[in-house]
């Protein structure tokens, strides 16, 4: 993933964001797990739908039989 992901800042207009947002949190982390803050910040905030996986960074690989149904039940609430 590029750096300028994480440091090129984004703008909304238009008013307060209403659409719905989840988090997977995938917890096979590596030893210097970069996305733990993220998760920790996602499940304390109620703006936000949790959820976690049993899979790597790539569950599409790792656990193609557990994501599935989780991103259906995403995309269906």
């Amino acid at each position: 993933m590029p750096i300028k992901c994480f440091e090129m800042k984004l703008r909304l207009q238009g008013g307060r964001l209403t659409l719905p947002r989840s988090y997977v949190y995938a917890t096979r982390a590596s030893p210097v797990d970069a996305f733990g803050p993220f998760a920790a910040r996602a499940k304390n905030d109620p703006g936000w739908r949790y959820n976690e996986i049993d899979a790597s960074h790539s569950p599409h690989v790792t656990a193609p039989d557990m994501l599935m149904p989780l991103l259906e039940k995403i995309v269906s609430n």
